[in-house]
């Protein structure tokens, strides 16, 4: 799949430049909850999902399941991850949606849901 020329949105405006001691506290929690989760996205999504966050939130490693705001995410992250989905996928998530979701394993299913019903 190839990516939309503004596929860099995040790392050009250096959203969340948050440095690694903010996070290296909470390391052992957030290494423990890595593991899949069960869903119903493919995990190739779920990876790309979590490599997206990453980019946005200043390079943290993200797994499958860590909290957008456990990670240091804020309003402006947010904004620029809904919009690369949108650019990406093809599908619109309301802010709403999005920070309920909390995690890249949710938003790859409401990426797939948003597909379904397109």
């Amino acid at each position: 799949m190839s990516r939309p020329a503004g596929r860099h949105l995040c790392k050009a405006h250096g959203v969340g430049g948050h440095s690694r001691s903010m996070k290296e506290g909470k390391g052992l929690a957030m290494e423990s909850k890595r593991q899949a989760a069960p869903s119903g996205a493919p995990a190739s999504l779920v990876q790309e999902v979590a490599a997206l966050w990453g980019e946005c939130l200043g390079g943290p490693d993200v797994g499958p399941v860590d909290d957008f705001f456990a990670l240091g995410g804020n309003s402006l992250a947010g904004i620029k991850i809904i919009e690369r989905v949108a650019q990406t996928y093809g599908v619109k998530l309301s802010v709403r949606d999005f920070y309920l979701a909390q995690t890249p394993t949710r938003v790859a299913e409401l990426i797939e849901q948003g597909r379904a019903a397109a």
